[in-house]
């Protein structure tokens, strides 16, 4: 649902209880306010705005009845993006619904409309938590590398190290690997939401370019090519290779592609550092 579907009729979709909790008789002209009347409609959504969430399964996000209202305000926001991670992976983000989103939710619309405008604020906060989240991997992948590269013999075992590094920050996640295909697609379709998407996923490819560079010249390399330019190409390569065992399913190894060419695509882009 986009910034111009989102519903003008608010009581509409409003819960009963809400509208008797209020103890206002019902009119025509209250229930279904409209722009002509924008007193009506800013009142309307003034309570939309208090609408708590239905009872539903809390799972990992679940908190005390008692905590801060902005502590329960975040919860909520997390499980509509939990809700909305499962549903753009099952059902495409084209496909999904705000109602779709709210029904996995557990939630009213009157709860999802309080915490984000429409469905591409939605897309828009998902694309940066997961970036973020795989930005955490990394760091965490990435932290203690140099043990690993300080004991290593030879300049394959070396490049190796590096690479196997990169490829665990990568996991073989159904549902991750579909819902950033679906996000990243969607941005392409919708040329004024790709700006924030690239943004996003900047920071996660400078990361990983940034690690690259700086492990092979600390280890007596140059790349020859640009680290950015290069990063794409890894990252390239180790989606196919996950998603090659997706397909397969069972036992299949994510890393045999990406783990059987990165090592010499590293080695065939870097030349000993001129002293």
């Amino acid at each position: 649902m986009g910034r111009d579907q989102r519903p003008r009729d608010w009581a509409a979709w409003m819960e009963p209880a809400t509208a008797s909790a209020q103890g206002a008789p019902s009119t025509g002209a209250a229930e279904h306010p409209t722009e002509a009347d924008p007193s009506a409609a800013t009142a309307t959504t003034a309570v939309v705005a208090l609408v708590e969430p239905e009872e539903g399964p809390a799972g990992e996000h679940e908190i005390a009845a008692d905590a801060p209202r902005s502590a329960r305000r975040e919860v909520t926001r997390q499980r509509v993006l939990d809700a909305a991670r499962e549903v753009f992976a099952e059902m495409g983000v084209i496909g999904a619904t705000v109602e779709h989103i709210c029904e996995a939710a557990g939630f009213t619309r009157g709860a999802f409309y309080s915490n984000f405008a429409d469905k591409d604020d939605v897309i828009d906060a998902l694309v940066e938590r997961e970036q973020n989240r795989l930005l955490d991997q990394l760091d965490a992948m990435f932290g203690d590398v140099e043990h690993e590269i300080a004991a290593a013999a030879d300049l394959a075992t070396v490049v190796r190290a590096i690479v196997g590094r990169v490829l665990l920050a990568v996991p073989l996640d159904r549902e991750l690997t579909l819902v950033q295909t679906e996000l990243e697609n969607f941005a392409i379709r919708r040329p004024e939401l790709a700006g924030r998407f690239r943004a996003i996923n900047s920071r996660f490819r400078l990361r990983i370019a940034t690690f690259l560079s700086e492990a092979m010249t600390r280890n007596g390399r140059e790349l020859l090519v640009d680290a950015v330019v290069l990063t794409d190409a890894i990252i390239g390569i180790t989606q196919r290779s996950v998603r090659r065992a997706l397909l397969e399913g069972g036992d299949a190894d994510p890393n045999e592609v990406a783990g059987a060419i990165l090592p010499g695509l590293l080695l065939a882009f870097s030349r000993p550092a001129e002293a």
